[in-house]
């Protein structure tokens, strides 16, 4: 009898590891195919910028604008550095090397606008038709109990009570913020190092 207890224990705990092992292996295929969407909807952004933007002269232009004097504006600043006081012929040097940088970071912040909008509305449609495929679904088994900084992206959709389920929500946004500027990256999409960042998007700088 007792033997036949274990046995039914070894079992039945069998049962359960392979139940869990299939879960898993159902969460992670969902969250795969939330990644491949991700990743075809930044594809397809990047395409959309290219086309509107990044083929035309006039945003080269100023990417190599922005990138020439930003080096010439370092280079004087490194030759500064050491002095205890700049003449006013470096100063005069260096603010207008600065209000050109200023100049062609908002040209080149207006140029993008048309294109960062059109990505909006195509994103915002890709997450509206794939939030309805997987409408209540649980695509991800968190390792912790989901904060409540998260928990409304976490459980979006989901009736239950586990803090460890997530919604293909969080999934998707974790997959914007983290592959989307590798993607950029990788092909050459980025904003020139030399963009001035001080310089808010669509404000024009102030003429003297």
């Amino acid at each position: 009898r007792r033997v036949r207890l274990t046995r039914g224990g070894r079992r039945e705990g069998k049962e359960s590891e392979d139940r869990n092992r299939n879960r898993r292996m159902v969460y992670s295929y969902e969250s795969l195919k939330i990644v491949g969407i991700s990743i075809a909807g930044t594809l397809l952004c990047e395409l959309l910028s290219w086309f509107l933007i990044y083929r035309k002269s006039n945003y080269k232009q100023l990417v190599s604008s922005i990138t020439r004097t930003g080096k010439k504006l370092e280079a004087l600043k490194s030759e500064s550095a050491g002095l205890s006081s700049k003449t006013k012929t470096q100063k005069k040097k260096e603010e207008r090397l600065e209000q050109v940088l200023k100049q062609d970071s908002f040209e080149l912040q207006k140029s993008k606008m048309t294109a960062t909008v059109c990505s909006s509305v195509v994103l915002l449609i890709l997450y509206t038709i794939t939030s309805k495929y997987f409408s209540g679904q649980i695509v991800a088994k968190l390792p912790f109990e989901a904060p409540w900084i998260i928990k409304g992206a976490t459980q979006r959709g989901l009736d239950s009570d586990d803090l460890t389920d997530c919604s293909m929500t969080y999934v998707y946004l974790i997959c914007g913020a983290g592959l989307r500027p590798n993607i950029q990256k990788l092909l050459g999409n980025t904003p020139p190092r030399q963009l001035a960042s001080a310089q808010q998007p669509f404000q024009p700088p102030k003429e003297e």
